[in-house]
């Protein structure tokens, strides 16, 4: 009778323990809102629709990622290290930049250890890929191809899906609440590309002549033609080396951005005898804007005024 009350007890105690095991378990389990950190400011529309009320979002650049100085903004360093998942677009300058702000951050003081990285440009469609030079070397931060996929709207969804994935890792109960919110984004943007493709019809034939490359994704949705110069990778060419180029492709009107240098904007102005109009590449840079497809309304709205003079 004693063993068997003995099997009895230690039964008991081990259950008990099984129970609190789980419970412990279940409690280690993260919730609560997820801080995201975004690289790339037209990314955090899509993570505020992807995770809903579910994400808080830090804005880690500011201006042109492409500058060789490129720092995580003052402001963010300090949140950065309670961030549980890193948006990027697997730029290399973006990603040397965090680290540098993690490692000096130190585990430590790091709310959630270690933030998962999702880069949300595995697959997206890149109109500028890299070309070797002479010495068949190709800079490794632009291996990938154009670091400004994200300005053709036709990789948004993938983007919103890449995000979603990633959130889920993170917060398995709200998988499935967080894919549904990225097909309902694709759905919505899908929606407003058709509409700027029936818009763009009229102005085919257009040649653009961009100082901000990455626009020349933008060419995937037919409408103006967008040209670039093809020079260094983040160096831009002298004033009258873009003039000539600009010449030589026969543009009918030059697009600068809020962050092209002023002696370029001026020389295209002066000696160009083309229309020169400034036209924001990010919604950072247009007033009220907090929506992906803000962005291009906003650039398409621009070039019908251009059309209809």
């Amino acid at each position: 009778m004693k063993i068997h009350g003995l099997n009895r007890a230690l039964r008991a105690t081990l259950a008990l323990l099984a129970m609190g095991g789980l419970a412990f378990g279940a409690a280690q389990q993260k919730e609560g809102r997820i801080t995201v950190a975004v690289a790339v400011t037209d990314l955090e529309p899509i993570v505020k629709a992807v995770g809903g009320g579910q994400v808080e979002t830090i804005n880690l650049f500011k201006g042109c990622i492409l500058r060789s100085d490129l720092n995580v903004e003052p402001t963010a360093k300090a949140r950065l290290a309670g961030a549980e998942t890193i948006v990027w677009t697997g730029f290399l300058n973006e990603s040397a930049a965090i680290s540098s702000v993690l490692r000096s951050a130190g585990t430590t003081t790091r709310k959630n250890g270690d933030p998962k990285w999702i880069d949300v440009s595995k697959g997206t469609a890149r109109t500028n890929l890299p070309t070797s030079n002479c010495s068949g070397y190709v800079d490794p931060a632009f291996a990938a191809g154009d670091p400004f996929f994200w300005l053709n709207p036709e990789n948004g969804g993938l983007i919103a899906r890449h995000i979603a994935k990633g959130l889920g890792e993170l917060r398995p109960a709200s998988r499935a609440t967080f894919m549904a919110n990225a097909d309902a984004f694709q759905k919505a943007l899908a929606k407003d590309i058709d509409r700027w493709k029936s818009a763009l019809k009229p102005l085919r034939g257009m040649r653009v002549f961009s100082a901000q490359c990455g626009w020349q994704n933008f060419s995937s949705l037919g409408g103006p033609q967008f040209v670039v110069c093809k020079g260094t990778p983040g160096e831009l060419p002298s004033p009258q080396a873009l003039l000539t180029h600009i010449r030589e492709m026969k543009a009918n009107l030059i697009l600068v951005d809020p962050n092209t240098p002023p002696e370029y904007t001026e020389a295209f102005r002066e000696r160009s005898n083309l229309k020169v109009i400034e036209v924001a590449s990010s919604i950072e840079g247009i007033r009220g804007a907090s929506t992906y497809s803000a962005l291009f309304d906003n650039l398409v709205k621009s070039l019908q005024g251009q059309a209809s003079h």
